[in-house]
Order: C-alpha cells, then sequence, then structure tokens
C-alpha cells in the first residue's frame, strides 16, 4: 500500500483515507476536543501525505505513521492555540478600559469592508470568499481550486493583511 501510494495510486490513497478517516478523528477530537478542528488536522495531514508522497520515509505500517502523524499535528495545534491564547489575554490586559468607536456607522464600514475585498487580487479574493462568506475549510477550499492547503492559507493571509491595511484608519 505504502508502495502505491508513494507511486501516485490514488485509489490505494482513497483507500487509506476511507480506511482510516473516522478513527483518526476520534483520535484527534480527544485531544484537541473539538471535532471541526480534529476533522480539519486530519485533512491536511492527509493533503501533506499525499503531497509528500514521494519521500514517505514509513518504517512502520500506513496506520501506525497516521495515527503519529496525526498526534503530532495535534500537539502543534495545541501549542499554537495556546500562544494564541496567551496573545489574545494579554491583548485585552493592555485594552483594559480602552474602547475603541468607529468613525463610521456599521453600514459605511460594511460598505468599505466590500470595497476593499473587491480590491483584493482575484485568486485572493475567492478563496477568501469562500473560507470567510461560505464558511469553507482550507482543505475544502483546496479540493476545489486544485491548490495545496498551504497555498489556501497565504492566501487567506495575504487576503487578512491588505484588509486590515485598507480598514486601519476606519477605528480611532
Amino acid at each position: 500500500m505504502i508502495r502505491a501510494i508513494r507511486d501516485g495510486d490514488k485509489v490505494a490513497f482513497q483507500q487509506v483515507f476511507y480506511a482510516c478517516y473516522d478513527g483518526l478523528c476520534q483520535y484527534a477530537c480527544t485531544m484537541l476536543k473539538d471535532m471541526d478542528e480534529a476533522e480539519d488536522v486530519v485533512q491536511a495531514m492527509f493533503v501533506k501525505v499525499w503531497e509528500k508522497r514521494e519521500s514517505l520515509g514509513i518504517q512502520t505500517s500506513m496506520r501506525s505513521y497516521l495515527f503519529r502523524s496525526v498526534y503530532h499535528q495535534c500537539l502543534n495545534q495545541l501549542e499554537h492555540r495556546a500562544i494564541k491564547w496567551k496573545h489574545q489575554e494579554q491583548g485585552a490586559y493592555d485594552k483594559l478600559g480602552e474602547v475603541q468607536q468607529p468613525e463610521v456607522f456599521p453600514e459605511e464600514l460594511e460598505e468599505r469592508i466590500k470595497a476593499a475585498i473587491g480590491e483584493l487580487p482575484e485568486q485572493c479574493r475567492i478563496i477568501f470568499m469562500m473560507s470567510r462568506y461560505e464558511e469553507m475549510k482550507y482543505a475544502e477550499i483546496a479540493a476545489r481550486m486544485n491548490l495545496s492547503v498551504n497555498t489556501i492559507e497565504n492566501q487567506v493571509s495575504k487576503a487578512l493583511k491588505i484588509l486590515r491595511g485598507r480598514l486601519k484608519d476606519n477605528f480611532v
């Protein structure tokens, strides 16, 4: 099975995916305590396995390799979550007592946001809209657009950076 996947056999990859997906999601959920996040981790891991299939260094069974990969991805996710929480907590502490008032009314702000989104590069705008307005997961967008999950992540980050820059003047 491993050799077939290394050789690009999509059927073999699908068989492994369908055989292991549910179990991997349950396993990830026991660590992350969030099924949506667990599914994202498992999907991203499968995308990574397929993208790096030619150089897979599997010394054990495919199943063991996948569970170990999910375990490490979950640890990374938990670490990322802790760092994010720490920054949010610090930001809330720093802004304690500060109230930011928008310079514009909600309708005007919505129009400015739509205009800023409309100015994004085409692919970046499409990916951002799928992520934020259609609430699609990065793996779903990647599959639909035939791109890697990393490309999707980079495009969403790029869109957010551009939008922050264009909309920062709307707040005092």
